[in-house]
């Protein structure tokens, strides 16, 4: 494994009367590697302080996994123009969610590069929104 930098920015559209678009970025250090064929990358986020959740994405020709470590945390599937279910753990319980992928784009080895996904999160079969996430990573220079 090696370090790097990972930008990771994500829109949520949940739509309703008022179209909201939520927008966040992530800027922080990394590792990444490759194993088995796959490219790994670690990272934490700091969420308040005391609730940090790691997070380790596993990208495969086919299939995109990221798990989610700490207070909130899921494993969630990514394949093109495919639906995965996901349990979404909180402290309040465990939420099913439906994750259809709507789009991949992958360039990431493990000297960085970049991931783009288009997916929709359902409930019950109830849209709850519509989402981008992309991902990029560089190396840190030696």
């Amino acid at each position: 494994m090696r370090d790097g930098y990972i930008t990771v920015y994500d829109r949520h559209f949940t739509g309703g009367d008022d179209e909201e678009n939520n927008y966040g970025e992530l800027n922080t250090s990394c590792r990444i590697g490759a194993k088995n064929g796959a490219v790994i990358i670690e990272y934490t986020e700091i969420l308040d302080g005391e609730n940090d959740c790691r997070c380790v994405i596993t990208v495969t020709r086919d299939r995109i996994t990221m798990i989610r470590s700490g207070v909130f945390r899921t494993t969630i599937i990514f394949e093109n123009q495919k639906r995965n279910a996901c349990a979404y753990h909180t402290p309040y319980g465990e939420i099913l969610i439906g994750v259809y992928t709507n789009a991949v784009f992958s360039d990431m080895s493990e000297n960085g590069g970049t991931l783009n996904i288009a997916y929709t999160l359902d409930s019950s079969g109830d849209l709850l929104s519509e989402n981008e996430l992309r991902i990029s990573v560089e190396l840190k220079e030696d």
